[in-house]
């Protein structure tokens, strides 16, 4: 019994210590618990929207403030977009009976948003239009825009000027450089240019004639039309002609005009000549003398006659014997330098004596080695004036320190990168094979080194040094060709006398006209390692023409490479 007795007396003593006036206080307030608070990335222009509050234990009004105006603002819920970037967006708790003040924050990201392009259309075209200037599309960017010709053989383009150069179906790309607020983008218009091609009419080739001589035919130009030919005198009283019949009236000059009319496929077109009677020897017309460069060393050439209305013999003269001797109509090389040959006609005939000159250019001997990259890949080189050049288009697979370049397959991958990445044209090992890997300029111009050692990418710089030593014409662009048509879809006047043996790899372009990759067999893309602005670099076009220009491209564009010596 005496436990429960001693519990009692103590159960009796609390509760007589324990009045009804007595105050309980409440608990301390303490710091809410929050949930997630997440905002949804934004691009700039998107519309304003409200932020759903985080998660909290405690029930206080929440404010929300924006550490970035240029980024966000916010009134009350709402965040209004300003700009591209981020901001930290803070959620203010106020506090309760309960629940002290507190915050929370997250961060709220705004990217670059693509352009709104409108607008930019080209209303059809004729063949023989002038050059017309092009209109920028519309916009809500402020980035500048730059044009570029999806089909040359229609139509070029220089700054915002177009120039027609053919019938067919036209593609101009009008790209939009970006801003702090807008992504770079490209709009497209397509336009029709009619009416037929002129036809390639060669020359009007008429003799000279003595008063009294007979009537004669005239040949008709050589053409790649079947348009019937027609002609006229602008002199009748010095000759008349009749179908194709010329008739000598007197002694003087006329110009004859031959005429070719339009085919199913060319337009109509003419060629004149002038046409000169005399009353006694004439000179010859001589025409056709042309000379190809050589080099020291070469094997003796037999010279080619010159055209001529005259059937006079032909003799051959040097102006310079110690670069190049003559013996008969054979040319035998000696020294490096640049010459005069004389052809001279002798007199025959109604017909005096004659000359016409061509220059012969003898460069020095080929200058020949190799260089091997890092992956063993042999390739040879020449040298071309005061630069050494490979020969070959670059095959490699891995930068000079051994790291791998990556090989992109995957044509959205490609077209996002800014790193180095190489791909075979259409992904196909057994192209790069023969025309080389295709690389971005971001693998051109990587720290790394692509280029053997010994050896580098040329600078924009450099490639005008090879232009100007080829004769600073577009043109002049025969010389680096490789002949034939082993590789080239045409044969159209290449030399390569300097035994570049340019190559066209096509490239990766992603044209909407011609396709992603492009232009194998009809182009030689050469990368430049200088850039033009942030997205564009510098590179070299030779065309299956031998036309050889200075373009730029975009940056992920996948081009062929050759190094020049360092």
């Amino acid at each position: 019994m005496k436990p429960l007795i001693t519990c009692l007396v103590i159960l009796i003593a609390f509760a007589t210590g324990c009045s009804k006036s007595d105050k309980v206080n409440p608990p301390a307030a303490v710091a809410p618990t929050f949930g997630d608070f997440t905002l949804p990335s934004k691009e700039f222009g998107d519309a304003a929207f409200k932020i759903t509050a985080p998660g909290s234990t405690s029930d206080g009004a929440i404010t929300y403030t924006s550490s970035n105006n240029k980024v966000a603002t916010i009134s009350g819920e709402t965040i209004t977009i300003k700009g591209s970037g981020s901001s930290v967006i803070t959620a203010h708790q106020a506090a309760t009976k309960a629940f002290l003040a507190d915050s929370v924050k997250t961060t709220f990201t705004v990217g670059l948003s693509s352009p709104a392009l409108s607008g930019f259309t080209i209303a059809d075209k004729r063949l023989g239009d002038s050059v017309f200037t092009l209109v920028n599309p519309k916009s809500n960017s402020t980035g500048v825009f730059t044009f570029k010709s999806n089909n040359p053989a229609v139509a070029r383009v220089s700054g915002n000027k177009v120039t027609i150069v053919g019938a067919g179906r036209g593609s101009i790309k009008a790209i939009q450089a970006a801003t702090a607020n807008f992504k770079s983008d490209s709009i497209t218009a397509t336009f029709t240019v009619t009416g037929l091609p002129r036809p390639t009419l060669g020359p009007l080739i008429l003799p000279s004639k003595k008063l009294g001589e007979a009537t004669f035919v005239i040949t008709n130009p050589t053409s790649n039309s079947t348009g019937l030919f027609t002609y006229k005198s602008s002199n009748t009283a010095v000759a008349t002609v009749v179908g194709n019949y010329l008739t000598i009236k007197a002694i003087g000059s006329t110009v004859i005009t031959a005429m070719q009319g339009a085919s199913a496929t060319y337009s109509a077109d003419s060629v004149k000549a002038t046409f000169t009677v005399t009353g006694g020897a004439i000179a010859p017309t001589l025409y056709g003398f042309a000379l190809p460069d050589k080099r020291v060393g070469d094997a003796p050439f037999t010279l080619t006659a010159p055209g001529s209305n005259s059937t006079g013999a032909f003799t051959y003269t040097s102006s310079n014997t110690a670069v190049a001797t003559i013996n008969g109509s054979t040319v035998t090389i000696k020294a490096k330098g640049q010459i005069t040959i004389t052809a001279t006609q002798a007199a025959k005939g109604n017909y005096t004596s004659g000359s016409i000159t061509a220059v012969l250019t003898v460069e020095d001997k080929a200058v020949t080695g190799t260089v091997t990259d890092i992956d063993g890949n042999v390739y040879k080189t020449i040298k071309i004036g005061n630069q050494t050049w490979m020969i070959e288009n670059l095959k490699v697979t891995h930068y000079n320190d051994g790291t791998a370049i990556a090989n992109v397959t995957d044509d959205n991958k490609w077209k996002g990168l800014n790193t180095g990445a190489y791909c075979n044209y259409k992904n196909d090992a057994s192209i790069a094979a023969t025309y080389g890997k295709l690389y971005n300029w971001y693998a051109v111009t990587d720290s790394r080194r692509l280029a053997p050692k010994g050896f580098h990418i040329p600078t924009d710089a450099e490639w005008t040094t090879l232009y100007n030593y080829l004769g600073g014409d577009r043109q002049d662009g025969q010389k680096i060709q490789e002949q034939g048509t082993a590789h080239w879809s045409a044969n159209t006047g290449a030399t390569n006398s300097t035994l570049f043996t340019a190559l066209p790899g096509g490239g990766r372009i992603f044209d909407s006209f011609l396709g992603v990759f492009a232009s194998l067999t009809e182009d030689a893309y050469f990368w430049s390692t200088t850039a033009n602005g942030t997205s564009n670099a510098w590179y070299m076009d030779l065309y299956v023409k031998g036309y050889f220009e200075r373009h730029d491209s975009p940056k992920y564009y996948g081009y062929s490479v050759r190094c020049i010596k360092d």
